[in-house]
């Protein structure tokens, strides 16, 4: 169960429902589970992650407009990396890691970190995929803004919930 977890977008908490509802077991859903037709309502929100073994690293497969509009920057494509991603790179590509090493979606609150969208605030789920059920080959993340805590203070509220829980 999700207990730590209290969603404050239906986006986000749809999009995780979504892949527990995918999960069989201990066997985690893979990319081809993920289909647009099921989740229209979703897509400008939710993003794809390749990862890459030897070294581990990640790439932008996908990602919805609306984070694309809100980032005021493509994504697609870019790999998580100083000089791609940009300053915020090593805390997104430890949260990635973390998902890969767990084989567990994890949630966040952070301040956003795009240029001349500093106000904005985002929670945001990211889940495993995989094409075998145990290695994890891509990430089903979902992103939306939230309102900024009144005390102005940045929320930096990350944990892991194991695989087979649901809301």
């Amino acid at each position: 169960m999700a207990k730590s977890w209290q969603f404050k977008t239906r986006v986000v908490r749809q999009a995780f429902e979504y892949w527990a509802g995918k999960t069989t077991g201990d066997r985690l859903p893979s990319r081809a589970d993920i289909r647009p037709e099921e989740i229209p309502a979703l897509l400008p929100y939710v993003y794809l992650v390749d990862v890459i073994y030897g070294p581990l690293s990640f790439r932008f497969r996908l990602v919805g407009t609306a984070i694309r509009d809100w980032a005021g920057r493509e994504y697609t494509g870019v790999r998580i990396n100083e000089q791609e991603y940009g300053p915020q790179w090593k805390r997104i590509f430890d949260h990635y890691q973390e998902v890969v090493t767990t084989r567990a979606p994890i949630y966040s609150e952070y301040h956003a970190p795009w240029a001349h969208r500093e106000f904005l605030y985002y929670e945001r789920v990211v889940a495993p995929l995989s094409g075998d059920g145990k290695i994890v080959d891509t990430l089903f993340g979902a992103l939306h803004t939230v309102p900024r805590k009144r005390d102005g203070a940045d929320r930096p509220a990350s944990d892991t919930l194991p695989a087979d829980s649901v809301l």
